[in-house]
């Protein structure tokens, strides 16, 4: 990390950010200008469609109205692409608004039929006889923020809206002389605020606005490694009949070691007038060399909101609060009440939009800063918001900032309909990974991907500093919300549906209402009548279904079936291409802490990978909505459809070899960060120091992690022979062996084969039929199945029997120059896809670029276009 880079960059970005007064071009004859451009309306105007649209304002300071008529508004220089109608007009000193918008508006209405980009745009004002009033070129801007005149028919500033009216410049905001990230040790390093106003800031975390702690700004401000310095929020604990303790009756004790501190500067500006410029929020991570080291190999987010809205008594959503001590006096306390139930009455255990807390959000990859915005927090989870590390929900809201996070947060979230990765967010989740069950889902979640009906959340892992101080590892996850569906499926957030552990969490009552009535429906009605199978099959997608239920008897989870898990369905109309769209409900499942190798003394000494998850289950399996499942069971087709999935996880998606290099890769990036945070968590002083902890605590998350690997290496055996006996299946076990030639994949069902040796054999009920799907390689063909089936087709269907075996043949391609898309041929397909890359639409493999650089020049470029053009025409 170069500082001096850092700071240029920190500069660059202010200057382009919060631009300086512009010079307003001087006035035509009218005396008509542009006077205040919004390019990100989200709250500010409504236009008479009762849509938030872009805008444009007008304003006329000449002392007699303007006619308008054959007047211009363009964001091109080559065309005018609006032109005023005959009458119209503005009056005297009178401010227009005009909606930047496409469609039909009001009758009464201007509307352009263009809009405006927020990344940046130019705007060009004409006259009836075509000539320029005023072209000014429009910075990139956030939402609800405009770019207009101070005052008016002065120069352009970003400023607040105030469409129709004259404009108002809220306080210049606070810049800083040092970018927010990783600083090596080093005396005498200061940081400075330049600004036109008075500006306050605090250390301590707290709101300029508000703080007593707020200091006016005088000077260098020191920055340094505050990591030997007493911990403040890190010494939250428990205590008897207080409101400030973060659990009810678990008996934390806050370890007094002193851990790795960042400095978190907040500052704002006050005008003349009295008003405040937005809080400008930087952490900075002054540590040794050694320590920056270790936080570059890992994602770092800082969370930082004054500390009251954590720790006070009424408001702070991280402690226990009055509210509890109030009901434990109360006749309404039950004192046999166990302190992990939900309804408990207290601030962390409360919910909903009351219990939001505003937070700055910074993230940081490898010690560079990714991404800062304002957004809204809250306490996530059940049972586990009474534990001391508890997880926190994350909301973007336009009250905040940006009604969106504009960023790719999890590296390689990739869409299920389009495969494109994910690079907007309304919320997502930070789960904390204090203990070691939390590693499980880092575990599964990958080899899930392989089954895209089932829907789940992909994460990264972070460190999280909150408040400046260390409070360990989390995970950043996706959460489930309309906006989650519609990014991962296509499918519109206004048309989602979506039930989570058995409460509406989108859509109407009407929804939930449905499927409780379609669970009924089941429970009363036989599904081996086909016109009721039928039924419940056009109303859920049974793939999906069938997925949910075999993931979580095959892991043993536990805390499951009627829990951790959601369903969805559009109810829009039905899109073209999109299969997520019919109105099926479909299931998702996470949270995969309670599986994969736990053992219960309620297994009466059995290991976890040889429990009867089916006999567990069997005591559940009348509770909303697992009787829509149970029911099918009764149906042949279904039962049979449902063992070959089960057989098939052993095999493809829980194959042994694949989660163990899972494990290994997870064990070998974050032990060191598991060990770092079980001692920030440790109840009490850990004995002996770090070292020794370290040492003690490492070799314990190797075990617990080795489980999970003996897990995945014994569990098929027990779990399909305990499937078998439960759904009443006889008869010997079948398999079908495919040996691979050449490189490809190979689908058995929904899931990828997992090959060993070229080789992949999966078990199943004996005369079962698979289907079986082969793809090539980039720059190989498919060549055709032998064997047991003889067919060119890629997708064939086997019945597994006694040593039935086939062969997939992929052959590879002879290198043709101009094939990008490595199918062999140089055609038009390939023109278009590196005409999509020249014009920014898409990006290229390490391989198709090489292909595309025809001239040999190291770059891909137009030169290689017409290269290409000459090659596919011959």
């Amino acid at each position: 990390m170069k500082n001096a880079k850092r700071v240029l960059a920190a500069v660059l970005a202010a200057a382009m950010t919060a631009p300086a007064c512009v010079a307003a071009p001087a006035l035509a004859a009218s005396g008509v200008l542009i006077n205040e451009v919004c390019t990100q309306n989200k709250n500010c105007y409504t236009d008479s469609n009762g849509e938030a649209s872009d805008w444009i304002e007008l304003y006329n300071p000449a002392g007699s109205a303007v006619d308008l008529s054959g007047y211009g508004l363009s964001d091109s220089p080559d065309t005018v692409r609006y032109t005023f109608p005959q009458g119209a007009s503005i009056p005297a000193g009178g401010y227009l608004v005009i909606a930047a918008a496409k469609g039909e508006g009001g009758a009464n209405e201007y509307r352009t039929g263009f809009s405006l980009s927020k990344s940046g745009e130019t705007l060009i004002l004409t006259d009836a006889a075509g000539g320029v009033i005023e072209r000014i070129d429009i910075p990139a801007l956030a939402e609800d923020e405009t770019y207009g005149r101070f005052p008016d028919t002065e120069g352009f500033t970003v400023m607040k809206p105030s469409p129709g009216a004259s404009n108002y410049k809220a306080a210049s905001m606070p810049e800083f002389s040092l970018a927010p990230g990783f600083y090596p040790a080093q005396d005498g390093l200061t940081l400075s605020i330049d600004c036109t106003d008075t500006v306050y800031y605090t250390l301590d975390s707290s709101d300029p606005t508000t703080s007593s702690t707020a200091q006016v700004y005088s000077g260098a401000i020191p920055i340094y490694d505050r990591s030997s310095e007493e911990n403040v929020y890190s010494k939250y604990q428990h205590q008897d009949n207080s409101p400030y303790s973060i659990t009810l009756q678990t008996r934390f004790m806050a370890n007094s070691a002193k851990f790795d501190k960042a400095t978190v500067v907040r500052a704002v500006s006050r005008s003349a007038d009295g008003t405040y410029s937005p809080v400008v929020t930087a952490t900075y991570f002054v540590m040794p060399q050694d320590k920056i080291d270790f936080y570059s190999q890992i994602p770092v987010v800082s969370l930082v909101t004054d500390p009251a809205n954590l720790f006070d008594k009424d408001k702070g959503i991280y402690v226990c609060g009055q509210q509890y001590l109030d009901w434990k006096n109360s006749p309404q306390y039950n004192p046999a009440k166990s302190e992990w139930d939900t309804d408990n009455v207290a601030n962390f255990f409360s919910k909903g939009k009351a219990w939001e807390r505003e937070a700055s959000v910074t993230l940081f990859c490898d010690g560079e800063q990714g991404f800062s915005q304002n957004m809204g927090i809250r306490i996530k989870g059940a049972s586990t918001r009474n534990s001391q590390t508890k997880s926190f929900n994350v909301y973007a809201r336009s009250e905040y900032g940006d009604s969106k996070l504009n960023y790719d947060l999890i590296k390689g979230n990739t869409a299920v309909d389009d495969g494109k990765e994910i690079k907007k967010y309304d919320s997502f989740s930070l789960r904390a990974v204090a203990w070691v069950d939390r590693m499980r889902e880092a575990v599964i979640r990958p080899a899930l991907k392989d089954m895209p009906a089932l829907a789940g959340y992909d994460s990264n892992r972070c460190m999280l500093f909150l408040d400046g101080e260390l409070w360990g590892m989390y995970d950043i996850i996706e959460k489930s919300s309309d906006y989650y569906i519609q990014s991962n499926y296509g499918i519109a957030a206004e048309d989602v549906a979506l039930v989570k552990n058995g409460e509406l969490e989108e859509g109407t009552d009407a929804d939930l209402e449905e499927l409780e009535a379609l669970s009924e429906f089941c429970e009363k009605n036989s599904m081996t009548v086909q016109s009721n199978y039928d039924y419940v099959a056009s109303k859920v997608d049974i793939e999906s279904l069938i997925d949910c239920y075999a993931v979580g008897l095959y892991l043993g989870t536990w805390d499951w079936p009627n829990h951790n898990y959601l369903m969805w369905r559009s109810n829009g109309q039905q899109i073209d291409g999109n299969p997520y769209s019919d109105g099926k409900w479909r299931c998702g499942s996470f949270d995969f802490d309670y599986a994969a190798g736990l053992t219960y003394a309620s297994f009466g000494g059995v290991e976890g990978y040889a429990h009867d998850s089916f006999r567990k289950f069997d005591k559940s399996k009348d509770d909303f909505p697992s009787p829509i499942f149970t029911s099918l069971l009764k149906n042949d087709s279904f039962r049979q459809r449902f063992a070959d999935t089960f057989c098939s996880l052993a095999y493809s998606v829980f194959e042994a070899q694949k989660m163990k290099s899972i494990i290994a890769d997870q064990e070998s990036k974050y032990l060191k960060y598991m060990v770092m945070c079980g001692w920030r968590w440790n109840n009490g002083d850990p004995r002996g120091g770090y070292d020794q902890f370290s040492a003690e605590q490492g070799s314990y998350y190797s075990k617990e992690l080795a489980k999970m690997a003996t897990f995945f290496e014994k569990r098929a055996d027990y779990a399909i022979e305990d499937m078998r006996e439960y759904l009443g299946i006889h008869g010997d076990n079948a398999t079908i062996t495919v040996t691979r030639k050449g490189s490809g994949t190979v689908t058995a069902g929904t899931a990828e084969a997992v090959f060993s040796d070229s080789v992949w054999t999966g078990t199943y009920s004996d005369g079962s039929e698979v289907t079986l799907t082969a793809k090539p390689a980039s720059g190989y063909r498919f060549d055709g199945w032998s064997g047991a089936v003889t067919s060119s087709d890629e997708t064939v269907k086997v019945k597994a029997g006694k040593g039935v075996a086939l062969t997939c043949t992929f052959t590879k391609l002879e290198a043709v120059r101009g094939d990008i898309n490595g199918d062999g041929r140089a055609n038009t397909a390939d023109l278009v896809l590196l005409s999509k890359y020249l014009l920014g639409a898409s990006e290229f493999s390490k391989a198709e670029w090489k292909s595309a650089d025809l001239n040999s020049d190291g770059t891909a470029d137009t030169f290689d276009l017409v290269f290409l053009r000459n090659i596919v025409t011959g």
